[in-house]
Parts: structure tokens; sequence; C-alpha cells
């Protein structure tokens, strides 16, 4: 079941979900709309795309796409499961509680190669990802590891463990022919990582230039990489995306490169929304993912034209997806490693100077061939219409045909006839998601209060410290998340990936609280302001409660008193004088807070 609302998720985009039901209007970097789920004259509704949630203030219903149409259909979790599955185009699959905690036996697994992997690394690997360009900083950041030339070393190290035979063999890692051996013999290993940082498969390069090797042959291939398991995908994984992942949606851009080195050491040189796709196309699996962090893609590759042939239709996805491409300009025959290695902080430089795709096709098929002569003109022509085609804005189209045809003296009205008979193949766009938020419970107006506060500190990070003294008042979920607020400086990303997982979406929910706060209030809002009154409504909500709670406590006493023999009153009228001197106190500071 998990697998399947994730899959959804990753399908399905939750402002195309809603849209189909409620009429969305652009608020800022959010929507908005009338609430379908209690009647109202001014849009409380907002739905987040960038954290595919959706909240009312109004009636303070909220979720994801799930839990809006479990909602507005009426229907039960299944049911909606089923409308969404359909939607994204999903055969459900059932998920099966065994699978699950075998799921959950394989990530063990999995650590405890990448565990053992590093624990082999030894003199001449060390030297030879030295000799590289790589630092032991980033060696051991990127948890880099070395197979040793043994049948069975691994094998028998995840034996001691308590692990058996098939379980590893279902992790990807040994191989059965006449007895089981180790997958990886030999090899420079790099853990390969899911979203969430957890080793689930290894690819191996070859190093008996390194190392003289008994185990394995020459001609085994210079690299090999984890078999699909159910815990890796190939066509879904994109290398180092644990890291980059926050950087990326930081600056907005993501940089691809090829292979493994090729992303350590331009992030070994400060370039860290990097990933690679392991030498594979661009899927459109991965195209999703990325979707959810970025709609800018920088290419690094192998632009050569056997290179560029393997990752056209990746390249032709991401456009269609909506993405704006550029690609990088490196020296023929150089690759990120290279260049990083030879010329140290240059690759950020060379990063703002990449060329849009467009502008790349053009330089390539206008080398390749004479646009003076007619049927130089033809091939020129409907390579470049067939990509302009492909824009999705007609802006874009409309500027690139007016390129061609001053390149070419050819009309622009002929060029769009021509364009017109071009037939494109056409490609799913991929879409985005994110986490849920979880339904509450009927809250406290002290919950709502500090709700509001820490939403207002979202926005104002200058202020944590002076709410910091509020700390000791707040609600226990309350009193976690200022905690991290405060760690953290307020830097949104920080505070979520410090923060446990369950309390993640609630995070989400006041990011889109201040917003909707912001978007409602008038030019005269002062946030300090706020902030400051939130606090003493506050701790005047956290006496009352006091106040309540000893005079419950009262009661008892005097109940028990009534009830006590004479022998045992004594204690029970201390405890009673105590309770009402504290009873007292307290009243007093609330009087005192009320007239501030």
């Amino acid at each position: 079941m998990t697998d399947n609302v994730q899959q959804i998720k990753e399908r399905l985009n939750i402002t195309d979900v809603i849209s189909g039901y409620i009429r969305l209007q652009k608020a800022g970097v959010n929507h908005r709309a009338l609430c379908p789920f209690h009647n109202e004259k001014t849009p409380s509704f907002m739905v987040s795309p960038s954290r595919q949630s959706w909240h009312c203030f109004g009636c303070g219903e909220g979720g994801d796409i799930f839990t809006f149409v479990e909602k507005i259909e009426n229907i039960e979790f299944k049911d909606a499961l089923k409308i969404l599955a359909e939607k994204a185009g999903i055969v459900l699959q059932r998920d099966d509680p065994k699978l699950r905690s075998e799921k959950d036996h394989l990530y063990e697994i999995c650590e405890k190669a990448a565990q053992f992997f590093t624990q082999q690394l030894n003199n001449p690997i060390i030297n030879y990802l030295h000799n590289r360009g790589l630092n032991d900083e980033t060696i051991d950041e990127w948890r880099l590891g070395y197979a040793p030339d043994s049948w069975d070393l691994l094998l028998l190290f995840l034996k001691r463990n308590g692990y058996k035979e098939n379980e590893m063999e279902r992790a990807g890692l040994i191989l059965k022919g006449e007895k089981y051996h180790d997958r990886f013999r030999n090899r420079l290993i790099f853990p390969i990582f899911d979203a969430n940082g957890r080793a689930v498969a290894f690819s191996g390069r070859i190093m008996n230039d390194v190392v003289p090797s008994k185990t394995e042959y020459a001609d085994s291939g210079k690299y090999i990489n984890s078999p699909e398991t159910i815990l890796y995908s190939k066509s879904r994984m994109l290398y180092g995306l644990d890291k980059a992942k926050i950087e990326i949606k930081k600056k907005d851009k993501a940089i691809l490169v090829e292979g493994q080195m090729d992303a350590l050491l331009p992030w070994q040189d400060g370039v860290k929304n990097i990933i690679a796709t392991s030498g594979t196309a661009l899927t459109e699996d991965q195209l999703i993912i990325l979707k959810r962090l970025t709609n800018n893609l920088i290419l690094a590759f192998d632009m050569d034209e056997a290179g560029f042939r393997a990752t056209k239709r990746g390249v032709d996805l991401a456009q269609n997806s909506g993405f704006n491409i550029s690609v990088l300009g490196l020296a023929e025959g150089k690759d990120p490693a290279d260049f990083v290695k030879e010329q140290p902080k240059e690759f950020e430089k060379i990063i703002q100077s990449a060329e849009p795709i467009m502008a790349y096709y053009f330089n390539q098929i206008l080398k390749k061939f004479d646009s003076k002569a007619l049927e130089g003109k033809k091939f020129i022509a409907i390579t470049l219409l067939s990509e302009i085609k492909r824009l999705p804005s007609a802006m874009e189209r409309s500027h690139w045909i007016r390129e061609l045809s001053l390149k070419l003296g050819v009309s622009e009205n002929d060029l769009e006839e021509e364009m017109e008979q071009i037939e494109l193949e056409s490609f799913n766009s991929a879409k985005s998601i994110e986490a849920p938020i979880k339904q509450t419970d009927v809250k406290t107006r002290k919950e709502i209060l500090s709700e509001r506060l820490l939403a207002l500190l979202l926005k104002t990070p200058e202020l944590i410290n002076q709410a910091a003294k509020t700390i000791s008042i707040l609600p226990p979920k309350y009193f976690e998340l200022l905690s991290s607020f405060s760690s953290n400086q307020g830097n949104f990303s920080n505070v979520r990936m410090a923060l446990p997982p369950h309390l993640r979406p609630y995070l989400d929910f006041l990011f889109l609280m201040a917003d909707y706060e912001l978007e409602k209030s008038g030019p005269d809002f002062n946030i300090g302001e706020q902030v400051e009154s939130l606090m003493k409504e506050i701790e005047k909500e956290h006496y009352k409660e006091l106040k309540q709670k000893i005079s419950q406590e009262i009661k008892k006493q005097e109940n028990a008193i009534l009830i006590s023999s004479s022998g045992e009153g004594f204690e029970e009228n201390e405890k009673l004088t105590s309770l009402s001197k504290e009873l007292q106190n307290i009243s007093e500071k609330l009087n005192i807070l009320s007239k501030n």
C-alpha cells in the first residue's frame, strides 16, 4: 500500500487534482479558493504546490490529495486510492506486510554492507582516490569503500551478523554459482543512497589497474552495479540526490552529470546542487523526482554526437515536461571531474555561462551543414524545427523561428508551415508531490495561538530568540518545533531536516499558514507586534490552564478533608493552604498580564 501511495504522489500534482473539483486562483506561490467544505464568501482554502498540501483556515480541514478526494467524494481511503491511481495511470498492487518487513531487513543488510566496504579501504585505494583529486573529507562524507579481492569476505561478514544467504542475494550483494559468492570483488565501491540517505545499492569500479586481482577478470566490465531489487530501481535513482536536494531547491537548478566521480569532484569544489544519472539516459521517473525540486536543469554530459544521441530522449522528455534546459560547455574530451581537478573553483563560473539547449542545437547543426546550400538549409530547418516545435512556450517558439529565419534567409511563415507538418513523439509530462498534512484533533486556544506564533516566526527568524522565552510553556509538539527553529536560525530546510519525520508535514502546514496570514493582513500589519502579542496571550492561557488545574486540585483536597478521619486531616489542610497560595499567585500574574 505504501508503495502505491508514493507512486501516485510522485505522478500527480495537487493543483491538477484539486482544480478538477474547484476553481483555484493564483495567490503568490500558492493557490486559493472558496472552501468546498463550508460556506464562505472570502477564500480561506489554500493549496501549496511546493509542499503538495492543502488547508482551509476557515473550517480547519487540511491534508494531501488523498484526504481531499476522500472528503469531497465522501468516500473511504481505499476508494480514493483507486480514483487517484486511475488518474496517475498506476495499477494498484497489494502491500504485503511480509514485503514491508523484508524491505526493512534489506535496508539493514545494505547498511551493514556499506559499513563493511568502508572498513576495507586500504592505502592503494585511498592513494588512487587522492590521485583522482578527492580529499579524505569527501571520501568519508560519501562513504566510499572497497570490495576486497575475495570470493566471500562480505558474505562471511554478513553471516556473522546474522543474515542469511538468500537475504543477501535479494539485496543484490551475492551471486549463486556452484556456491554463493560476493558480487563485488576488487572494486572501488560507491554506495547508492535513496533520497532519505539510506543505502539501497552499490556501484563498483574495477581496480585491477591498482590492485592485481585473483578473483576478477580484466574484461569483466569497468563498472558493475547492484541489480534491480525491491529497494533499488536504476531508472528512479539519482546519485547524490540525498545530499543535493536542499541545495537544488535553494538554487532552483540541478546540475546533471553522468558518473559518480563527475558528481564528487564538483561537489568537493563547492557545487552542491549536482547529481549523477550513473551513466543512464534521463528517465521519466527521474524527471518526476526532479520536478519536485526545480524546473531548471543544466546538463554536463558528454555532448559529442554519440554521447548526445544516448541522452536525447531524456532531454526531449524533460522539455516536454516543462523543464528549462541548458548545456555546460566543457572542452572536448573533458568531463566535469577532469575539469575540476585541473581548474579548481572554475566550475561554478562556467555554470553561469551555460547556454540554453536551443542555442546549443543551433550551434551544433550550423557547424554540421552549409546554411548557404539548399540541401544544407533543408537539413538544418527540419532538424531545428523539430526541436522548436517541442518547446512548450509560444513566445519561445516564435523567438527561435525568427532566429532560424535570419540564419537561413527563409521567411518565418514558410518555416511555420514546415513545422506544422512535423510529427513529434509524444511523452507523458512529469508531475510532482510532497508530504501530506495530517489532520489533528480539536485544538485548545493555547495550541491555536502557539501555531500562529510559530507560523509567523517562520517568516521572521530574527525574532526567534525573542520568542524563545515562551519555550517552557509551549505544548510539547510546539516546544520541539521552536527548539528546532532556534538551533537552526529559522532556516526552513535545515529545520525540516532536523525534525523527526512525523513533525515535518506539520511544519509544512505552518509554512502555508504563514503565507495565508500575511496575505489576508493589511499594510499596517506588524509581525513584530503580533509576535509580542501572541507571546503574551500564550502566557495568559498558560496561567489560565494552571489556575483551572489548581482549582480542581483544591476541590479534591476539600473533599478529601471532609471524608478523612481526624488523624489524617492535618496533612490535607497543609496541602490545601499551599495550593491556595499558589492559586493566589497565579491570579495576580494573570491580573498583571491583563492590564499590560
